[in-house]
């Protein structure tokens, strides 16, 4: 093998190391930050995270694929609306309750429209 071919090799492979964050949607106030995301791989099958972040600490508090359909922060509350269970998976288990002092609902009442009309995010060095 010569070095171009190594090059190549170690380039493609660094590449799937690094892969960007694709954020979805972001929510801030005053206290709180959360992302909806998903990394970038070279397959088109992976699952979305919503991180929760204060004082610096984070916290991813769901990890599901094909699943979630928005994200709401409303008060102290942090709605997370997932669709129908039969097309999608909670990778998290189990699902904390509360955080940071927000109150976690997850709202099943996601459906499949709201979930087409979410974007399909931007790289996260664009925020």
């Amino acid at each position: 093998m010569n070095v171009k071919s190594l090059l190549i090799i170690a380039t493609t492979l660094g590449s799937c190391i690094n892969e960007p964050k694709i954020i979805i949607k972001k929510i801030e106030n005053d206290d709180i930050s959360i992302k909806w995301f998903y990394y970038s791989y070279i397959s088109n099958n992976s699952p979305e995270y919503i991180l929760v972040a204060k004082d610096g600490k984070e916290k991813i508090i769901l990890e599901a694929e094909s699943l979630i359909t928005n994200v709401i922060l409303n008060k102290n509350y942090i709605i997370i609306k997932i669709g129908d269970l039969h097309y999608g998976s909670i990778v998290t288990n189990p699902i904390d309750k509360k955080i940071f002092g927000y109150n976690i609902l997850i709202d099943s009442t996601g459906t499949n429209e709201e979930r087409m009309s979410v974007s399909n995010g931007e790289p996260e060095s664009t925020w």
